[in-house]
């Protein structure tokens, strides 16, 4: 079993990461990566070649070219995996261990009804296929906590959302003079955290892999497309596309844990304080030139 799930992982890998992935510790930690998954995930039984190809295509990567696989999330990954492919016992742990971290962190930050179309809109692109050809869950690594994962989603989400509402005509009479009163403000939350956010960026960007920074320097830099992102390292399309979700998901959770250590607050504070300056995070990929 122990070749089979060897040759199902290398198989998923570009040709220049072969090599140094190919290691006698390969088969162990693959073996231990799944043994962990299903006791962590008890009842929830998937191919375990299949699963290795999966793991493959979102591994990093040390040094030395040796994936790094004992830290992973074996558990979450896994169930994350078995909804992907619809699995019905994957779907039904999904929902007792991981959704109600969705429904937590929206009604702790937003109103009843926003919440609700919040986690609606999360849910349809957590499952369903969308242009990248695979549902955003795909992009799940592994290398974060998955409660911690979904809790970053539904706030975006439901940012997405407020500033799509915005664009609705609304009574300017209604508003009166409110903004003149509430732009400073938010204006001043911005500069106080500003430089925190961009020490802690900073720190996330340096501890990506060689290979993260270069594909958001592919993308957000030199503005390649997928596609040619992709010609590049010889995978297709769909896998350019989960490889770099998941490293901005990395980057996010990485700026989102610093962020917090730095300001000394709860979860729910610093999401309050990414929320004010979340459209920073898109201008500060500039940091990793």
């Amino acid at each position: 079993m122990s070749a089979e799930l060897d040759v199902a992982f290398l198989s998923r890998l570009p040709h220049e990461l072969r090599d140094g992935a190919n290691t006698p510790a390969l088969s162990e930690d693959l073996a231990d990566l799944i043994a962990r998954a299903r006791a962590e995930a008890p009842g929830v039984e998937l191919d375990a070649s299949a699963f290795a190809a999966y793991v493959a295509e979102r591994a990093t990567f040390d040094r030395h070219g040796r994936p790094v696989l004992r830290s992973l999330h074996a558990g979450a990954l896994w169930v994350a995996f078995g909804c992907v492919i619809g699995h019905a016992a994957a779907l039904a742990r999904f929902e007792v261990a991981f959704a109600p971290e969705i429904s937590g962190a929206l009604g702790r930050s937003f109103d009843h009804g926003l919440a609700d179309d919040a986690e609606l809109k999360l849910r349809e692109r957590l499952f369903l296929v969308g242009e990248d050809d695979a549902p955003r869950l795909a992009s799940y690594s592994g290398r974060g906590d998955l409660r911690a994962w979904l809790r970053a989603a539904a706030v975006r989400t439901a940012i997405d959302l407020m500033r799509s509402r915005r664009m609705v005509p609304v009574d300017p009479h209604a508003l009166g003079d409110a903004g003149a009163a509430i732009d400073p403000l938010l204006a001043a939350l911005k500069e106080r955290y500003r430089d925190e956010f961009r020490a802690a960026f900073a720190e996330a960007a340096a501890a990506l892999t060689d290979r993260e920074r270069t594909l958001l320097r592919y993308r957000f830099l030199d503005g390649l497309s997928i596609d040619e992102i992709g010609s590049l390292y010889r995978v297709h399309r769909a896998t350019i596309a989960r490889w770099i979700a998941a490293t901005r998901e990395s980057l996010f959770e990485g700026t989102r844990t610093r962020l917090m250590a730095r300001l000394a607050v709860s979860e729910s504070e610093v999401d309050s304080v990414l929320r004010l300056i979340d459209s920073q995070l898109e201008a500060s990929l500039e940091a990793l030139r």
